[in-house]
């Protein structure tokens, strides 16, 4: 959604702009030959990864020597676990993420506390820039889906979240939270947005809680179903453990929707906090969340103008702007 986000501001403005998705553009080989492509053509890269393993050094490292060719490059780190891998590491891998940061004009860290981990690892820092992972986000108009629509009418108070289903997104804490919710509300309901690989034991452990009825798990959805499921609901959650900077957060408060979220990673003004994995205090700042969901909230700025000034400076050729 970042990535799309990027693309479709900069065309908007004027800039071309072509994204280069690693999934889609003959895996292996063959992304790593479109790259080349791209960087002799003097398109500037910006490379996009989470910076949590070894496998996305190594791609940030092959665009990082790409981006030395003619049009420069930028890399964006998204994962709030970059500071504890890096914290951890080997030597040899810490050694790997200071010399790829090297090839790099900009590298943009979207919480300080990846910008410190940096830091530690010599990174220069006038390489470094702290931005946000949000530009901004056009209100849909219209309702969801008429089925979706019916299982909202049956539960009130209504939340969302938006995740993945691995660990460090704290979706057994969701669902913990919700069991002790259902007793205070009983027509509460949770959509959950989003897949990944552990899908079956969330299903599992929905099954497990006896919330059937109370969470709904939907899938990936495309961004405008997103964006208007989430303005429906009452208040958006977000359970993390561990956090880089969440764009639904930030899409959410735009929308006037609170926010109850995890203090993990960077979350902007406005957001009800409380101790990563602690089910307790979640509940409590859920139920603080509806005592003041009225309340006018102060919404998240995009970093859009930013960036654009970030590819001016390292942009020294002719061609456009390739995202990957």
């Amino acid at each position: 959604m970042h990535v799309s986000g990027i693309q479709r501001q900069l065309l908007a403005a004027g800039v071309t702009c072509r994204v280069l998705d690693m999934c889609l553009v003959r895996p292996g080989w063959g992304f790593g030959l479109a790259v080349l492509r791209h960087a002799f053509a003097g398109w500037t890269l910006h490379f996009h990864t989470n910076g949590h393993n070894v496998k996305s050094w190594l791609l940030a490292f092959g665009c990082g020597v790409a981006g030395q060719i003619r049009g420069g490059c930028v890399l964006t780190l998204h994962s709030g676990m970059v500071p504890r891998y890096l914290g951890t590491a080997r030597g040899w891998r810490r050694r790997l993420a200071a010399l790829t940061c090297s090839f790099y004009r900009k590298v943009i860290c979207v919480s300080p506390e990846i910008g410190n981990a940096l830091r530690l690892l010599g990174v220069e820092p006038h390489r470094l820039e702290v931005l946000p992972a949000f530009l901004s986000a056009d209100i849909p108009k219209g309702e969801p889906e008429s089925e979706v629509m019916a299982w909202i009418g049956r539960h009130r108070p209504l939340f969302s979240t938006v995740l993945f289903f691995r660990p460090e997104y704290g979706f057994d804490l969701l669902v913990a939270a919700f069991a002790r919710l259902r007793r205070v509300y009983p027509s509460c309901g949770c959509l959950v947005m989003g897949s990944g690989e552990q899908r079956a034991q969330a299903e599992k452990r929905v099954r497990e809680a006896g919330l059937e009825e109370a969470i709904l798990l939907l899938g990936d959805v495309n961004h405008d179903a997103c964006l208007k499921l989430m303005s429906a609901c009452d208040v958006f959650l977000r359970p993390t453990l561990e956090d880089g900077d969440s764009i639904a957060v930030r899409e959410a408060l735009l929308l006037g929707v609170p926010v109850v979220a995890s203090r993990a990673g960077t979350r902007p003004a406005g957001v009800i906090l409380f101790p990563p994995g602690d089910v307790e205090e979640m509940v409590a700042k859920v139920e603080l969340a509806l005592a003041v969901k009225d309340d006018k909230l102060p919404q998240a700025p995009g970093c859009m103008g930013r960036l654009l000034e970030i590819y001016r400076q390292v942009d020294n050729s002719e061609g456009g702007l390739c995202l990957n």
